[in-house]
C-alpha cells in the first residue's frame, strides 16, 4: 500500500474527504482488494486504540482511588469531592470529541458503534491470480512433453521379436539381448547389448531395440541419435516405426516443437503404422 493511500484512509476516518474523493474512495473499495483490506485494518486499529483508552482510564481511576484510601483513610470522601469533577471533565472531553466526530460524519456512510465510520459492506473483489500463477495454471492445463511421453510410450513389441526356443542350447549374445528385451528387462538388455560384437552393434534392427531401451531409461537424446540414423539408412524392418519413437524422444527431452512437426508428418502419412496414434497425441497436446 502506498503512502498516499495511507493518508487517504486516515483522512476518511477524520471525515476530511471531499465529495469527489469519497466517490473515488467507494469505487476503490469495490475494485481494489488490497485497498479494501487496508481500510478494514485501519478500522480495527482505531477500535483497538479506543478500547485500550477506556481500559487505561478505568485502571487509572481505580489506582487513584486506592492511593487516596491508603493516604487518607478518614478523608477519602472529601478528596473525591474535588477530584471527581476533574475526572468527569476528562470524560466529558472524550465524549465531546466523539460527538463532534459523529456530527461531522453526517454526509458519509452511517458509523458503527462508538463513532467509528462504517466501511460499506462490499464483497471483496475476486482475486485474480498473479501473472506467474496464471501462466503456471495454463501450462498445467496443457500437458507438457514428459507427460505426453509417459502416457504414450510403450517399448515396441511384435510377434517377430519373441525368441525361438532351442532346447538347452545357450543363446547367442544377440539372442540373449533379444530375450531380455522381450522379457521387459530393458536395463539388463542395455548391458547385454554392450557384449555384442562390433558387427551386431551396427545392426539397425538391434539398434532400434536399443533405442527403445534408452527411452525407457530416460536417455532420450541418445535414443534420438540412433533413431535418426535408422530413418536415414532406411534398411531396418522397423524403419516405419522409427519416426514415432523419434517424436516421443523429442517429447521426453522437452523439444516440443520438433515433436509436433514429426507427429504432423506421421499423421499425414497414409502408409505410417502410427498415423492414428500421432493424430491422437496431437489432439491431447492442444
Amino acid at each position: 500500500m502506498e503512502e498516499q493511500d495511507d493518508k487517504l484512509i486516515e483522512r476518511y476516518y477524520l471525515h476530511d474527504l471531499s465529495e469527489a474523493e469519497m466517490v473515488d474512495f467507494q469505487r476503490r473499495l469495490k475494485e481494489d482488494e488490497a485497498f479494501w483490506e487496508a481500510v478494514h485494518l485501519h478500522a480495527d486499529a482505531l477500535e483497538a486504540i479506543r478500547l485500550e483508552g477506556i481500559a487505561l482510564l478505568r485502571k487509572r481511576l481505580t489506582a487513584k482511588g486506592r492511593a487516596l484510601d491508603a493516604q487518607n483513610p478518614g478523608k477519602t470522601g472529601r478528596k473525591w469531592l474535588w477530584i471527581l469533577p476533574v475526572l468527569l471533565l476528562c470524560a466529558f472531553g472524550v465524549w465531546l470529541l466523539m460527538r463532534i466526530s459523529r456530527d461531522n460524519n453526517a454526509d458519509v456512510p452511517p458509523p458503527v458503534q462508538n463513532t467509528l465510520p462504517e466501511i460499506p459492506a462490499v464483497t471483496p473483489p475476486p482475486v485474480s491470480p498473479p501473472e506467474n500463477q496464471a501462466r503456471e495454471q495454463l501450462q498445467q492445463a496443457v500437458p507438457n512433453g514428459r507427460q505426453v511421453f509417459a502416457a504414450w510410450f510403450r517399448p515396441y513389441r511384435d510377434e517377430s521379436l519373441e525368441p525361438s526356443v532351442r532346447g538347452n542350447e545357450a543363446p547367442s549374445p544377440s539372442g540373449r539381448f533379444q530375450q531380455l528385451y522381450w522379457d521387459g528387462d530393458y536395463r539388463a538388455a542395455l548391458a547385454a547389448f554392450d557384449s555384442l560384437s562390433n558387427y551386431a552393434q551396427k545392426n539397425d534392427n538391434l539398434l532400434f531395440l536399443k533405442a527403445n531401451c534408452l527411452l525407457d531409461a530416460g536417455s532420450g537424446n541418445e535414443a534420438a541419435d540412433l533413431l535418426e540414423n535408422i530413418i536415414r539408412n532406411g534398411r531396418s524392418r522397423f524403419t516405419a516405426q522409427a519416426p514415432w519413437y523419434l517424436a516421443l524422444s523429442r517429447l521426453q527431452t522437452g523439444r516440443r516443437k520438433e515433436a509436433v512437426a514429426l507427429l504432423r508428418r506421421i499423421a499425414a502419412d497414409p502408409d505410417s503404422p502410427r498415423r492414428a496414434d500421432a493424430r491422437s497425441v496431437l489432439r491431447d497436446m492442444k
